[in-house]
């Protein structure tokens, strides 16, 4: 199905949308999901949303301050390597919206969740092999979580709402 776009953005609405999508992330970031690490959250859906609905940039943005939004409110369990994580999540943000458009929901959700997971390794240096390993399907869990809230979101929101 061909989605219905305008041919330019006003530059307003979408700033407005991108922190309007943002806040809704800080909001996420106080929805814990059970796991040893507290920066396990509802943040992510607002990203991915934002990824499926607006497109790699915008998903991009939302996820990668989604992260930030979580670290900081957690007190940065992992210290500076939320740097890289929150880069991470801004990559599969890019990539959801990416591949959505190029190949649909589903692989588009699927690269989200696989890069927000495979982001793991970065805790290795605190937590260890073990721990780490121990956590990977947690984070696994949450990620789907996430992504599923975000497709049901979309699905439900994509032929209302303007893009």
């Amino acid at each position: 199905m061909k989605r219905k776009t305008s041919p330019k953005t006003p530059r307003s609405y979408r700033i407005t949308r991108i922190a309007a999508l943002s806040a809704l992330s800080v909001v996420g970031s106080f929805i814990h999901l059970p796991s040893p690490v507290p920066t396990v959250a509802f943040d992510s859906a607002p990203g991915f949303f934002a990824a499926l609905m607006y497109g790699p940039v915008d998903g991009a943005i939302v996820c990668g301050a989604g992260h930030v939004a979580t670290s900081i409110v957690n007190d940065f369990p992992l210290g500076l390597l939320h740097i890289p994580i929150a880069l991470g999540l801004a990559l599969a943000g890019a990539a959801t919206g990416w591949f959505n458009r190029r190949f649909g929901l589903i692989p588009g959700v699927g690269i989200g969740v696989f890069i927000n997971t495979a982001l793991v390794v970065v805790a290795i240096p605190v937590m260890g092999w073990q721990a780490t390993l121990s956590f990977l399907p947690l984070l696994a869990f949450a990620a789907i979580i996430n992504a599923v809230v975000a497709s049901i979101a979309y699905r439900s929101l994509k032929d209302r709402i303007p893009h």
